[in-house]
C-alpha cells in the first residue's frame, strides 16, 4: 500500500477506494510500502485516500520531542542574502497547477558537451495523477523552487523524457518495486541565472567504501522541497545502505538505497549526495518510505509510523533508486538525444 504527502503538508482525507498492501514473499515481515509521493497517497484504513508525512525520524522516544535535522536554505519568499551563495541545484516540479516534488540538475558537460537545454531527474511518479493514473499534461520546473519569480522557472518539455518501467496502476506489484520509479527530463529553454557548471555531477557511489569516505570527512545529504515550509531543506549526515537480505528492501533489486534523512510531503525526486572535500556528487534518487506492519500494526498506527519514530532498516526507512551504471547508461544516451533533437528544431 502507498502513503504520500500532499504538496502542502496539511493531512486530507477523501474516500476514493480500497487499500491495497504490499508483502515480500520471501521475507518474514510484512510490509507496508509507502511511496513519498507528493499528493496523493493510499492509507492502512480501507476505504480512505491519507496524506501525511512520516518520514521525520527520531530515537524512538516521543517524550524528548521529534528530532528533524533539516536546515531549510533556499526558495520561498527569500529576505535578503544572494541566490548564488546559497545554490544546490535543486528545485521544485510544478504540474497542473500545483507542486508535486522535487528535481535535481545534472551536468551533462561531461558526456554531452553541445547540450543546450538543462537535463533534470526525479521519481516518475512526479508526473502522474495518482488518482486517475495518467500523466500531468503540463509541467514546469522552478528553481530553487522560487515559484513567485517569473524568470526562475522554465517549462518541461514532456515528450521529451526517458522514465524507468514505472507503472502508476501497479506501483505495488511485484519484487521490482520502485526500481523504475525514475525519470530524465529536458528544459530546452533553461531560467534564469542557470549554470551548468554548477549542476549536479551523478555517479555510482561505492558503499564498501564508506568506513574510508567517513573518516575523510565526506558525508551524505539530501536535497529535497519541504512543502510545508515552501523551501529546499537540506539533510546532512545521513545514514545511507544498500538493501540487502535481511531489511525492508529484501535486496531484491541492484540499486535500492535505505537512509535516514528526514523529509517530509514535496520530498519526492530529491537527491542523495555524497560530498566530500568541497565536491559534490549525486548518487541516488528519493522514492519514498516503507515500514513494517508487524512493528507498526495498523490497528496502533493507521497513518504509519508516527514523526520522531526510530530508523531501523528492518522496520522503518526511506528508500531511493542508486545511479549505478544502468541508470548512468540511461541518463548518458538521453543527453546524446536531446542533443539530436535540438539540432531538428
Amino acid at each position: 500500500m502507498i502513503q504520500g504527502y500532499s504538496a502542502t503538508g496539511t493531512r486530507i482525507i477523501s474516500p476514493i477506494m480500497r487499500s491495497r498492501s504490499y508483502v515480500f514473499t520471501h521475507l518474514v515481515k510484512p510490509l507496508l510500502l509507502a511511496a513519498a509521493m507528493s499528493v496523493y497517497a493510499l492509507s492502512a484504513s480501507a476505504g480512505d485516500w491519507r496524506v501525511t508525512p512520516v518520514n521525520i525520524f527520531g530515537d524512538g522516544d516521543p517524550s524528548n520531542g521529534v528530532e528533524d535535522d533539516r536546515q531549510q536554505l533556499l526558495g520561498g519568499r527569500r529576505r535578503g542574502g544572494s541566490l548564488e551563495d546559497q545554490r544546490m541545484n535543486a528545485g521544485t516540479i510544478k504540474c497542473d497547477g500545483k507542486i508535486r516534488g522535487t528535481a535535481m540538475v545534472i551536468d551533462t558537460r561531461g558526456f554531452a558537451p553541445g547540450l543546450e537545454g538543462a537535463v533534470l531527474v526525479s521519481a516518475a511518479h512526479v508526473l502522474y495523477d495518482l488518482d486517475k493514473k495518467t500523466r500531468f499534461k503540463r509541467c514546469e520546473f522552478h528553481f530553487l523552487a522560487l515559484g513567485e519569480l517569473r524568470s526562475y522557472h522554465a517549462k518541461i518539455d514532456l515528450q521529451r523524457i526517458k522514465m524507468g518501467d514505472y507503472d502508476p496502476g501497479q506501483a505495488t506489484n511485484g519484487l521490482e518495486f520502485g526500481e523504475g520509479d525514475w525519470v530524465f527530463m529536458y528544459v530546452p529553454k533553461p531560467w534564469k541565472g542557470f549554470d551548468r557548471a554548477e549542476a549536479l555531477v551523478p555517479g555510482v557511489f561505492t558503499f564498501t567504501k564508506m568506513e574510508s569516505f567517513q573518516q575523510a570527512g565526506g558525508e551524505l545529504r539530501l536535497i529535497a522541497f519541504d512543502a510545508k515550509a515552501g523551501v529546499i531543506s537540506v539533510s546532512a549526515h545521513c545514514r545511507v545502505v544498500e538493501s540487502g537480505r535481511g531489511d525492508l528492501g529484501g535486496g531484491v533489486w541492484k540499486g535500492q538505497l535505505l537512509d535516514d534523512c528526514d523529509s517530509a510531503s514535496g520530498s519526492s525526486g530529491g537527491g542523495i549526495v555524497a560530498v566530500s572535500q568541497g565536491e559534490q556528487r549525486l548518487i541516488g534518487i528519493r522514492n519514498g518510505s516503507h515500514w513494517s506492519m508487524k512493528a507498526y500494526p495498523v490497528e496502533e498506527y493507521p497513518l504509519g509510523p508516527p514523526d520522531g519514530a526510530n530508523w531501523d532498516q528492518s522496520a522503518n526507512t526511506n528508500f531511493a533508486r542508486a545511479f549505478d551504471s544502468a541508470l548512468l547508461g540511461e541518463l548518458h544516451r538521453f543527453s546524446l538525444s536531446m542533443i539530436s533533437a535540438d539540432a531538428l528544431f
